[in-house]
């Protein structure tokens, strides 16, 4: 009997975080998806989206010239973002990051 309830419990975990992993997935969609739309084609090459936690929107850039470009244009940036965005909690704030930006 106890093999019948560890496997219960097994499934029903298998299945939660089934659930989450489909909702971290869509949020990760909808947020590229809003940064494709809210920027322009040179700035997509430059940077990129890799984390959203708490309203914020972590973004990696290329580096330090760009980084100083989109800080200058955050406020803008984010106003673009927001207007596409399709998630439940809007995004709060940007913070850029010098790191490389992976395909």
């Amino acid at each position: 009997m106890r093999k019948n309830n560890t496997s219960h419990v097994r499934r029903v975990v298998d299945a939660l975080i089934g659930k989450l992993e489909q909702r971290t997935v869509k949020r990760a969609n909808a947020v590229l998806v809003a940064w494709m739309e809210a920027t322009g084609e040179e700035e997509k090459c430059h940077a990129k989206p890799v984390s959203m936690r708490n309203g914020v929107l972590m973004v990696i850039v290329e580096n330090a010239p760009w980084l100083y470009k989109f800080t200058l244009e955050k406020r803008i940036l984010l106003k673009k973002i927001n207007n596409v965005y399709t998630g439940r909690k809007k995004i709060e704030e940007i913070r850029f990051r010098i790191g490389k930006i992976e395909e």
